[in-house]
């Protein structure tokens, strides 16, 4: 095997920088919000990675930790940029959740949605509190995807055998276009509130 075939740190390598091939620069701070582009870069990634594996099928008992990761992640961040601009579009005085219970900013989400969408299905909602429920009891505190042992050096994940990671897209997914589209409805009604306040002050 050559020198060259294997890749070795050099010094001044640096990880965080711009290059000629501008189609691999990756742009951030470009956006007012980032929130969005946090949210569905975790879940790009997560379908990326599922997509891999149902057309190598292989690898799947490696990348099932990142992928389960990465919907959960994908789950808390938009349900807190729900709580977030639900709580701005209500004027609702509540302090904006920093912990990583799923199945917590589940009820403050629910509330907002409820609120915005009075008339709506309430199933809908149930079956979306289902599977985020299913999240919280197998990973409650987004640890059991991301180290194989807890804090107290128990193993992270003892109650599964097998996870469909095919199935596992297509339920985040269905997940995924309940959350998204209300969070543009929110969204979209937090731009006109701010722009009719803006139109108050002249």
């Amino acid at each position: 095997m050559s020198e060259s075939s294997i890749p070795w740190p050099r010094k001044g390598d640096r990880l965080f920088k711009g290059d000629a091939d501008w189609w691999n620069n990756a742009c951030l701070n470009y956006e007012h919000d980032q929130w969005n582009m946090y949210v569905d870069g975790y879940k790009q990634a997560a379908d990326l990675l599922v997509e891999h594996v149902k057309k190598a099928r292989s690898g799947q008992d490696y990348l099932v930790f990142p992928i389960v990761f990465l919907y959960r992640q994908y789950i808390e961040l938009r349900l807190k940029k729900l709580i977030k601009d639900g709580n701005l579009l209500f004027s609702i005085p509540e302090e904006f959740p920093r912990h990583h219970k799923v199945g917590e900013l589940w009820k403050p989400a629910r509330k907002i949605l409820e609120r915005a969408w009075p008339g709506g299905p309430a199933e809908d909602l149930d079956a979306v509190e289902e599977c985020i429920t299913q999240f919280s009891e197998k990973d409650p505190f987004s640890i059991a995807f991301r180290y194989p042992v807890d804090k107290d050096g128990n193993p992270s994940v003892t109650s599964l055998r097998h996870i469909n990671l095919r199935n596992l897209s297509e339920v985040a997914d269905r997940v995924a276009s309940l959350l998204d589209g209300a969070s543009m409805g929110i969204s979209h009604g937090l731009d006109c509130k701010r722009e009719m306040e803006q139109e108050c002050m002249w």
